[in-house]
């Protein structure tokens, strides 16, 4: 019976060549769609899972709570995992994980500019599962002065010879020894090194340059701490003991300013999701969840364009299923019949659509910054269960067809008596406008992420960017060059100001400091972001002046006492009129450091725009002033450049020439805005050309059904432009239906949007507007070719039709 389904199934295809291709089209391009999708989600939800104890690892976050500010930081103190293995009897191990990014390097007397650079404890390797190709995973990390490099970076240094033992020189300060070679980090982890060198050696500079970095327990840098507890005990079994150990170690500290301090445990596989370990703020896992609905509309409207198609073609099919049941066949062999049919269209449309996705994915990748394979061992349960949802895609888009063409009546069939019941006809245009209604808001949505892109790329930050370079100089043996280096940077002619600062502009703080009036309480202080900077700094980036001046050579004394602050700390400190000459104190070190205020500065974002404004304070402290910022002035870019190379490389050549422009770093902060535009953009693309084809089956069914009518009008004089019009007429109702549901749909999806960015522009009412337009447009393009066709239809032959 089946082969008997599967033959009448494959003849009628056959013999509908058109047809069954727009049906194939459609369901293959919502299904690619829903393919790429779900190997997005499907490798977002895999980090960090990889690791053989991952269920057993977790990351110790810090919580703070003040004034001012709550929140979580995946970020902990270096002395926490020393003393968490000590004092909980249940913590296994624990791993340091810290952060330098970027170093140079120095192997066979070549100089390298090496990023992905981190310190990790001797454990690194046992608790976590990043294969070792050289070197025992115990003791790779054990020593002071060891170094493992990933395969690749042991290439770039040493080429074909065996790295074992060799020596690479860092920071032109010490000597490392290489004791392993590991394989790059998956691409599914949220550790990335190329360059991990031991703790200890971290620990051995710091002891030489007289500090302890273990005993800092309210100073927070990029390091992560990493805890392994035994089987079947969770993160939240040790709330009870984490919170002692906060109190013991971070306790004092932070109420002497007003804080309240805990650690909580966030399991390893739920960082990549929530990043700063705060579940309330899954933004991220909204954005996955929005890509996952979008997959699933795109689907629906394909399966709503295959049900628009055949059932189109009813009035074609009625005699044959007339026949049947006059022959004697019954509804449901009839119904299975017809579910063949869409289960082949189906199938056929899966192998379509496996091929189109693997011809994209070089593209999606690009554009969502991954290196996902969509063929491969890892991937067979999700192709075994898109091929059963692609099943059960074609049984659920072929049902209605289904029940719709076996419930035809014989005799009204055989004589000719078959019209569409006016309740089909209203499901079927309900279906166009739910097609048309999701199109429509995803072009919306398009372009209201386009134009909240647009704002923050070209919003007064408060500065002048244009022409802002930045340079890193932290380095011990470039320190003394420093003075230098600024000096011969000013006598360039194209280079207006420099000064130094200890922080590059758009990147996110991480010197929030506890700042008060002088005399008053510690508790009352505010957190402010502490710009250490150098004389004339926020003339050199633009800034506009409130009231006040700049850090200045004139006046000596601006580097013991003075200090900049913006509006939001004025506000924060509650400073009453005259501003200027007020007394402050900042209490970021041992021993506070009281001072004047000599300026105030308009507020200015030199952080990301996703972040609200912070209160900011300024003081000259030029040892810890390590970035050196440039304004050039306009002109040939690549000649200046040239010129500051040469600069560079007679003061230190031994170091490679190390810039950045701050207009690029800022237009890097939204890469992720610029990816899920481009992604919405495609996928309302794909929704309207799967919606169109929706709408040109319908317009085929009406087409069809007033055949006799066209006929008639045209013999009692209509134009052709007239019978087109009314044709069109009745679709672009539809049209205009789905715009007036989209718009209030889209309106307040995307004003929740909106409301995550802290700067943002409003609504562009005229985005509805033109996607109307846009949609109003295309539809007519749709429609016209069928209307025209049947216009156009010599009426003697449209009256002998029925």
């Amino acid at each position: 019976m089946i082969r008997n389904y599967i033959k009448v199934a494959m003849r009628h295809l056959m013999r509908n060549k058109g047809i069954t291709v727009i049906n194939i089209a459609g369901l293959a391009i919502g299904m690619a769609c829903c393919i790429l999708i779900v190997l997005f989600i499907k490798d977002e939800l895999s980090y960090n899972g990889f690791h053989k104890d991952a269920s057993s690892i977790y990351r110790l976050n810090s919580l703070i709570k003040d004034k001012n500010w709550t929140g979580q930081m995946g970020i902990s103190q270096f002395g926490a995992a020393p003393n968490l293995r000590q004092e909980l009897s249940r913590v296994k191990e624990t791993v340091r994980f810290y952060e330098v990014h970027e170093v140079i390097v120095s192997a066979k007397n070549e100089e390298y500019r090496q990023e992905k650079t981190v310190f990790a404890d001797a454990g690194f390797f046992s608790m976590f599962s990043f294969p070792l190709l050289s070197g025992n995973p115990a003791t790779v990390l054990k020593d002071p002065y060891t170094v493992v490099l990933t395969e690749n970076t042991a290439k770039k240094f040493f080429g074909n010879e065996n790295p074992i033992g060799k020596v690479i020189r860092i920071q032109d300060d010490y000597d490392c020894y290489v004791t392993g070679v590991a394989k790059a980090a998956p691409a599914n982890s949220d550790l990335q090194f190329e360059m991990v060198m031991s703790f200890s050696t971290y620990m051995q500079n710091a002891a030489k340059a007289g500090f302890n970095p273990e005993e800092n327990w309210f100073g927070f840098t990029s390091n992560y701490t990493f805890v392994r507890l035994p089987d079947g005990v969770t993160g939240a079994a040790l709330a009870g003991e984490l919170k002692q150990f906060a109190d013991k170690y971070v306790g004092p500290s932070a109420k002497t300013l007003g804080n309240e301090f805990n650690y909580r445990l966030q399991p390893l596989t739920d960082i990549h999701l929530y990043p700063d370990g705060d579940t309330d703020k899954a933004n991220y896992v909204s954005r996955l969840y929005i890509y996952g609905w979008i997959g699933f509309f795109i689907i629906l409207i394909a399966c709503i364009n295959f049900m628009n198609l055949v059932t189109a073609r009813g009035s074609e099919r009625a005699v044959e299923v007339g026949l049947r049941k006059v022959m004697g066949a019954e509804r449901k062999t009839l119904i299975s019949q017809f579910l063949v049919e869409s289960v082949i269209i189906s199938l056929l449309a899966f192998a379509f659509a496996v091929l189109v996705a693997a011809i994209v994915l070089p593209g999606f990748n690009f554009v969502t910054d991954k290196t996902m394979a969509l063929f491969g061992a890892a991937n067979i349960m999700m192709f075994a269960v898109l091929l059963l949802i692609a099943i059960t895609v074609g049984l659920l888009a072929g049902s209605y067809p289904a029940l719709y063409l076996s419930g035809f009546v014989p005799v009204r069939i055989l004589k000719g008596d078959l019209a569409t019941s006016g309740h089909r006809s209203l499901f079927r245009k309900t279906l166009v406008v739910s097609q048309f209604t999701i199109a429509l808001v995803l072009i919306i949505a398009t372009v209201v992420m386009y134009t909240q892109l647009r704002y923050m790329r070209e919003k007064d930050l408060g500065y002048n960017k244009q022409g802002l370079m930045t340079f890193y100089l932290n380095n011990n043996k470039q320190a003394p060059l420093r003075n230098t280096f600024k000096t011969e940077m000013t006598n360039l002619p194209f280079v207006k100001h420099a000064a130094y600062t200890n922080m590059p502009l758009g990147g996110q703080s991480a010197s929030n400091n506890p700042v008060g009036l002088e005399g008053a309480r510690e508790d009352e202080s505010i957190s402010a972001i502490v710009i250490h900077a150098d004389f004339n700094y926020f003339t050199n980036i633009g800034a506009r002046f409130v009231a006040g001046r700049d850090f200045s050579e004139k006046f000596p004394s601006d580097s013991l006492d003075a200090y900049v602050i913006n509006e939001a700390a004025v506000k924060k400190l509650g400073l009453k009129d005259p501003v200027i000459g007020s007394r402050i104190v900042w209490r970021g070190t041992s021993v506070p450091r009281p001072g004047k205020v000599i300026g105030v500065v308009q507020d200015f974002n030199m952080q990301t725009l996703r972040l609200p404004i912070e209160p900011m304070v300024s003081l000259i402290r030029n040892n810890r002033a390590g970035m050196l910022t440039i304004r050039l002035a306009d002109g040939d870019r690549q000649a200046q450049l040239a010129q500051i190379e040469s600069v560079w490389k007679r003061l230190m050549p031994a170091f490679p020439f190390n810039y950045r422009f701050v207009e690029n770093e800022l237009g890097n902060q939204y890469l992720v805005e610029q990816r899920s535009g481009s992604l919405f953009g495609a996928y309302a693309c794909l929704a309207v050309i799967i919606a169109c084809l929706g709408l040109f089956g319908l317009a085929m069914l009406v087409a069809r059904q007033r055949t006799k009518e066209i006929g008639i009008r045209k013999v009692l004089g209509a134009s052709v432009s007239s019978i087109t019009a009314l044709l069109s007429k009745d679709f672009l109702q539809l049209v205009a239906i789905a715009i007036v549901i989209s718009a209030p749909l889209a309106w307040f999806g995307m004003n929740k949007w909106l409301a995550e960015f802290p700067f943002r522009t409003p609504f562009p009412w005229w985005a509805m507007v033109a996607a109307g337009l846009l949609a109003l447009v295309v539809a007519f393009l749709t429609i016209s070719f069928q209307s025209v066709k049947a216009a156009l239809l010599n009426p003697v032959r449209s009256l002998r039709s029925e």
